[in-house]
């Protein structure tokens, strides 16, 4: 009774843990996304073990409880069922002691789970199988157009298969795991191998600047009529992403370089007071009535207000400390808050209210300055009293930590810097800004600068205690706060103003340094001042100074249209104007001398454009009535239509070597050589116009270009010219032409870039164009004249004199920082980043992407975007033109969105960034679910040959095992028959009983001696059982004779051999078995009967039997006489050796009776025995 209480109590055991087994297999499989189920090897086990009925029980068992997680899962509870009590019905049929019976047996239960999980899927779950891997292989047999029936039968049958082969294999493997030490090796190998291809199967599835000069820079204002719809800004800051946000009474905006957004949807940034960044990138929003937002990328993060512990929702300012608590100071008061553990307000410091400006140092002190000027400290936390040093003596109004600096400013607009020492301040110096009252922020730069942010303006303060003010035009009033971009552009902000940067540029514009807008004509520089030629006269500007100057050549030209402007080699200044004529002007000691050629000098007129110097010193004027040529102070000549010269009205002069050449508006080009017109040059001698505006002398090819009023020219040293036709722009102005070859064309366009290889040879290139997109603002004037000093240029613009320089010209920002933050999917807005792949359902169908490109500078780059996957080739375009990508219809697989940033001269690229796009695809499209389907194939195809062709093989074991057993039968038939016919033959001749069957053995024995195989012997032993057959033909009167044959009875006695050779003859189950019947009575010496063959020409196995029938005849009883005396018959074997038997024969006979292998006695008791 114990023993069967412990036999059950084992049984409950094993169904629990079989029940286990199947849990965490179909478990593993789900989580895994393996393609099986895994939830019937404890079935298996416990059907194998304990029967049909536990197997039944786990089966249906396993389904039900995991049913309870998975819907679709109860209802396969009769399919988990019946396939333990299958497998548990076989198991006593011992089918698990075969692999070939176990893998069978595993196919079946494939089929049959198949037939009937198809069934109930059809009719439950729309034929879908519960696997994805099975889903996905009816989705690939439905787009390969297989019957909507047979592609679920298909997909049920890739899962069942695999599972249930597996199933029964990790069974199988068990059993011989626990029966020896070899199979447990074997078996554990194999287990190690599953286990590998069921993972295998798894689903994969701020530098340093230069010292900047800020007055360079350009000035944007922004207010309403640029998207800053409330027209102020109270606060500006820049997140980590390089994106600014501005806050303002209106809300909350963003600015990304293109345009301003609000962020309407966030309810709690309604009315913006302060901003601040922390380490981490997170964006504190303080408000004027809803405490602080925290945001990430958009994104509201925390919301901390009165309910959660503020002091007040007034915020005013927002500082960290260096130990990582966030003090937030509002109207009534201080509060200290903590991340760690989420967002909560650690310690309040109500007697600080009024909160108007805070700063945090690196050793944990925090300086708190209220709305009345009062000041507070805090150390770690803790309120303190204020450092010894730190003068109290006036309200202050701003407070800047800066390294081991402190700077503070009073009411009455004192700078105060103090030096911290073991938490002790030193005053290292008070400083008052001229022109700066009501000082509201610091801001410090890499460069150790402080900008000083005022009611009145911004000055810079610099290390050294020098400062100047910020020219910021008209904006400057109340300008709260400031920073510097990641591009190096200055940003501020006035609650009054609204917006304004400070933007880099390789153009500075000096007429704005000095308040004056002016068409500039003509630029020059001498005696240390810039000369600048207008319509109204002569502008004069001291560099040094940022001013303008007055004086009596100023005062002179009043009103005068200066055209052209030019230093001679004597250093004297020509002044070429209209209506005036030509001054000379010469500086010596501090005063003027002014000389002035009019036409009661000799001049043609006094309307003149240019004036050159020649190489002999003398100067040439040309005007509007013709050429003149002055030497000294007098007239020395004048070229006009009166002397030759077609066009009296010239626009341009190059004087070159010994020559010079005259520009005419229409009359094409004339060359004075000699003071005499040397040559004419026309649109007839290649020309694109006759209205020259320009010749240039190109110092690297030695030829001249020359600009008309529709193209450009050359003239090679050769005098050819040849017509630029595929230069990009037409309406040109100028050109200069540099040693290493660059030249800049100056047209309407702005300013083109070229080589002077590519504009010689004329092929199609691509020059890079400076304009306002690249920073050059102003326009080009028409026919003006400006200076180079070196590689600095003086632009003649519309709004006055640019300079820039020939060598950095193109100051093109070279950082940019883009973003994608959202995708936009159906009309769905989703979050996107670099990091991550985004992933984009199988049936989304459109995607917009807005991609930012942060660039505040002057300079509007070239974008490239392309959707790798997708498009055939990147487009590229302004930034300024760029909008947002809207792709259709995309295809399932792996995009990746490159956006770059390119060097407009060249078109590298400046700064990239990537974001990888997934579109789902059906799991049946990727390479590894083909990979799957063939292995699964295969896995069928070489379960189905090894199932047929180990069929065949037990088939054919089968048949060879029957034919076998028929054969031995047959054999068996034989030799029974074979002996029957010898004692048959034995019996009739009464004297030789059990004759045959001794001569077999002696023959045997013989044979043996003579390495007769056993098949051999076999061979010889029937055919000496049948050597004496052919008696049967003899009569019994002759055979059993007690007496002496008479001659004829001897006679028919002899025929029994012939009779005997012609009964069997026809014999076929002996080979050559007629030989010993036919031959045994032939005698070595050729003596016997019946042929009388003699010596080798007897055949060995009648040579056998002959001897082995005499010597049995000698030594068996007969009727007319007993056995001889065996060594009578030994000696008569010696003596008819070589005679009647065959000598070795005869040695091998005696040797067998001599060891005793042949003992007469024994064989004959044995006879008897057998009889």
């Amino acid at each position: 009774m114990q023993m069967k209480n412990k036999k059950e109590y084992r049984i409950i055991l094993w169904t629990i843990a079989a029940l286990a087994v199947d849990l965490l297999g179909r478990v593993m499989a789900d989580r895994l996304a393996l393609p099986i189920w895994c939830d019937s090897i404890g079935t298996f086990l416990i059907a194998y073990m304990a029967g049909p009925v536990c197997g039944g029980i786990v089966g249906f068992t396993n389904n039900i409880v995991y049913g309870i997680f998975v819907d679709q899962q109860s209802v396969y509870c009769i399919v988990g069922a019946l396939l333990g009590i299958v497998v548990g019905y076989f198991a006593k049929k011992k089918v698990f002691e075969s692999q070939f019976r176990t893998m069978t047996l595993g196919m079946g239960l494939a089929l049959f789970s198949t037939g009937v999980a198809v069934v109930l899927n059809t009719v439950l779950y729309d034929g879908q199988s519960g696997n994805i891997w099975g889903n996905q292989v009816i989705e690939l047999c439905i787009d390969k157009g297989f019957p909507t029936y047979l592609a679920n039968l298909l997909g049920q049958f890739c899962v069942e298969f695999l599972d249930k082969l597996l199933c029964v294999e990790i069974v199988y493997l068990c059993i011989r795991l626990f029966r020896s030490g070899r199979a447990r090796k074997q078996a554990v190998t194999l287990l190690v191998l599953l286990v590998m291809a069921g993972v295998l199967l798894q689903k994969e599835n701020v530098q340093a600047r230069e010292a900047a000069d800020y007055d360079s820079y350009v000035q944007m204002q922004y207010g309403k009529e640029e998207g800053l719809l409330s027209g102020e800004a109270n606060d500006i800051a820049q997140t980590k992403d390089g994106k600014l946000w501005i806050g303002t009474y209106a809300g909350l905006f963003s600015y990304d370089g293109t345009r301003f957004k609000l962020l309407q949807n966030i309810d709690s940034v309604k009315n913006v007071n302060c901003l601040y960044v922390d380490e981490e990138g997170r964006l504190w929003v303080g408000t004027n009535d809803d405490g602080v937002t925290i945001l990430i990328n958009e994104h509201v993060m925390n919301v901390l207000d009165e309910e959660n512990g503020l002091l007040s929702n007034s915020v005013k300012s927002i500082v960290c400390d260096s130990d990582g608590n966030y003090y937030i100071g509002t109207t009534e008061g201080l509060s200290q808050v903590s991340l760690s553990s989420g967002v909560k307000v650690t310690k309040s410091y109500k007697q600080t209210q009024n909160v108007m400006d805070m700063s945090a140092d690196g050793n944990g002190h925090v300086v708190i300055v209220t709305e009345r000027g009062k000041t507070y400290w805090l150390k770690d936390g803790e309120i303190v009293q204020s450092p010894q040093g730190f003068m109290q003596d006036k309200p202050l109004r701003a407070v800047c930590f800066a390294d081991e600096l402190l700077l503070t400013a009073t009411e009455d607009d004192q700078i105060r810097i103090y030096q911290m020492e073991n938490d002790q301040m030193k005053l290292v110096q008070t400083i008052v800004l001229d022109g700066i009252e009501e000082i509201n922020s610091f801001y410090m730069t890499e460069k150790n600068e402080f900008f000083v942010c005022s009611d009145t303006g911004v000055a810079i303060l610099q290390p050294d205690g020098t400062y100047e003010t910020l020219n910021t035009g008209n904006f400057t009033s109340s300008i709260d706060n400031m920073l510097i971009d990641y591009q190096g552009n200055l940003w501020l902000s006035s609650s009054r103003l609204g917006l304004m940067e400070l933007c880099q540029s390789s153009f500075t514009e000096l007429f704005r340094e000095i308040g004056e807008t002016a068409v500039v004509n003509t630029t020059q520089k001498w005696q240390g001042l810039l000369f600048c030629g207008t319509d109204q006269g002569l502008v004069i500007l001291d560099q040094n100074e940022k001013s303008k100057v007055e004086n009596e050549i100023s005062d002179l030209l009043q009103n005068i249209r200066v055209r052209c402007l030019m230093v001679d080699s004597q250093d004297a200044l020509w002044i070429a104007t209209t209506g005036m004529g030509i001054y000379q002007v010469s500086a010596a000691n501090g005063t003027y001398r002014i000389c002035n050629f009019t036409e009661e000098d000799g001049m043609p007129g006094t309307r003149f454009r240019n004036i050159c110097e020649l190489s002999d010193g003398r100067i040439v004027a040309a005007g509007d009535y013709g050429v003149a040529i002055l030497s000294g102070n007098t007239v020395e000549r004048v070229f006009s239509a009166e002397n030759g010269l077609m066009n009296e009205k010239s626009l341009c002069l190059l004087a070159d070597g010994d020559s010079f050449y005259i520009g005419s508006d229409g009359g094409g080009i004339t060359q004075i050589q000699d003071d005499k017109i040397a040559a004419h040059i026309g649109k007839e001698d290649g020309l694109s116009s006759n209205v020259i505006l320009r010749m240039v002398v190109d110092p690297v090819s030695g030829g001249i270009y020359i600009v008309t009023s529709n193209g450009l020219c050359y003239r090679t040293p050769d005098g050819t010219i040849k017509y630029l036709k595929n230069f990009p722009y037409s309406n040109n102005y100028d050109m200069i032409c540099d040693t290493d070859g660059t030249c800049w064309v100056l047209g309407s366009a702005g300013i083109y870039i070229a080589d002077t290889t590519d504009l010689v040879a004329d092929e199609k290139t691509d020059y890079l164009l400076i304009n306002a997109k690249r920073g050059f603002r102003s326009s080009l004037v028409a026919n003006a004249w400006m200076y180079r000093e070196g590689e600095e240029l003086y632009l003649c613009c519309d709004s006055g004199v640019v300079k820039v320089s020939m060598e950095q010209y193109d100051m093109t920002a070279k950082s940019y920082r883009m973003i994608l933050d959202y995708i936009y999917v159906d009309g769905e807005k989703y979050d996107i980043d670099r990091v991550d792949t985004f992933r984009l359902a199988s049936d989304a169908d459109k995607i917009v992407l807005e991609p930012e490109v942060l660039n505040y500078s002057m300079n509007d780059p070239y974008v490239s975007v392309f959707l790798e996957g997708y498009d055939e080739k990147a487009t590229v375009c302004l930034l300024s033109e760029m909008d947002k990508l809207t792709y259709q219809k995309l295809k399932p697989g792996i995009y990746t969105f490159r956006i770059a940033i390119l060097d407009g001269a060249d078109g590298a690229v400046v700064e990239s960034a990537n974001y990888k796009i997934e579109k789902e695809t059906e799991m049946y499209q990727n390479w590894w679910f083909k990979l799957y389907v063939i292995f699964i194939a295969g896995l069928v195809l070489i379960w189905v040959t090894w199932f047929i062709t180990r069929t065949q093989a037990q088939r054919t074991l089968l048949k060879q095992k029957y034919e076998l057993e028929y054969a031995k039968k047959q054999i068996q038939m034989g030799n029974e028959t074979i002996l029957s016919i010898a004692r048959t033959v034995d019996a009739k001749d009464s004297n030789t009983s059990e004759h045959s069957f001794r001569v077999s053995e002696y023959s045997v024995a013989i044979a043996k001696r003579l390495q007769y195989s056993k098949e051999k012997c076999e061979n010889l032993r029937q055919m000496a059982l049948l050597h004496d057959i052919g008696k049967i033909g003899i009569p019994d009167a002759i055979l059993n004779k007690p007496g002496r044959l008479t001659d004829e009875e001897y006679a028919v006695m002899k025929t029994h051999v012939t009779r005997g050779g012609e009964i069997l003859k026809d014999f076929t189950m002996i080979d050559n078995v007629s030989v010993g019947a036919l031959y045994h009575h032939e005698r070595y010496d050729g003596s016997g009967y019946c042929v009388g063959l003699k010596g080798e020409e007897i055949p060995l196995d009648a040579r056998i039997i002959g001897i082995a029938d005499a010597f049995d005849a000698m030594t068996a009883n007969r009727v007319y006489r007993k056995q001889l005396d065996i060594d009578f018959v030994i000696g008569e074997l010696k003596r008819c050796s070589g005679t009647q038997f065959d000598p070795k024969l005869v040695d091998i006979l005696l040797s067998l009776i001599e060891d005793g292998t042949i003992d007469v006695e024994k064989l004959y008791a044995k006879s008897k025995e057998d009889k």
